[in-house]
């Protein structure tokens, strides 16, 4: 799943009426092999596009592109994407670190599953061009629940990451800190 966060806004996980995103949706979904989707947010608009290739024991292989703009003129504000893989219960997750820094992949166990790996590709700018600025941190936590995932991210941040990108002033952004996590649990 995705939540994300522009700097001096809200944590979002969802897109409910009422709760002050302008507008989101599916702008084309076949039900079952792909579909993009598109959510506006205080001038945020992100698009979630995703493809099935059918094969394999179990059902196929996935592939999930997520596409962060700003509308109108100025500067961008920071903003944080959050990735997140999560169990039920039933089964294992293991990350694995490119650098010993950068989430390159988690590996994992499900019984519908079994082994699965699930990729994490640098990100890159418009035209495919390689990241011209990201920094990247990630926690590895259990949660006594999935409807408790907002609130570990939320109890887990920390403005003590330093971004900076080539020829501007260093910034201060969220993170998530691995010593994070819900009280008492």
């Amino acid at each position: 799943g995705l939540m994300w966060l522009q700097h001096g806004g809200n944590l979002r996980h969802t897109s409910e009426q009422n709760d002050g995103v302008s507008r989101y949706g599916w702008l084309m979904h076949d039900g079952e092999n792909f579909g993009v989707q598109e959510i506006r947010d205080e001038g945020l608009v992100l698009r979630t596009e995703f493809v099935k290739q059918p094969g394999g024991d179990h059902g196929g292989d996935w592939s999930w592109r997520v596409t962060a703009k700003m509308e109108g003129k100025g500067p961008a504000p920071l903003l944080s994407l959050f990735f997140y893989v999560a169990t039920d219960g039933q089964g294992t997750l293991r990350p694995v670190l490119e650098n010993g820094t950068r989430l390159a992949a988690v590996a994992g166990t499900a019984e519908e599953l079994g082994d699965f790996t699930l990729t994490f590709l640098p990100p890159t700018g418009e035209g495919g061009e390689g990241p011209k600025y990201a920094s990247y941190n990630f926690l590895a936590a259990g949660v006594p629940g999935l409807h408790r995932l907002t609130d570990l991210v939320r109890q887990s941040l920390r403005e003590s990451s330093v971004f900076s990108p080539p020829g501007r002033p260093r910034r201060r952004f969220f993170g998530v800190s691995s010593t994070g996590g819900l009280p008492g649990e």
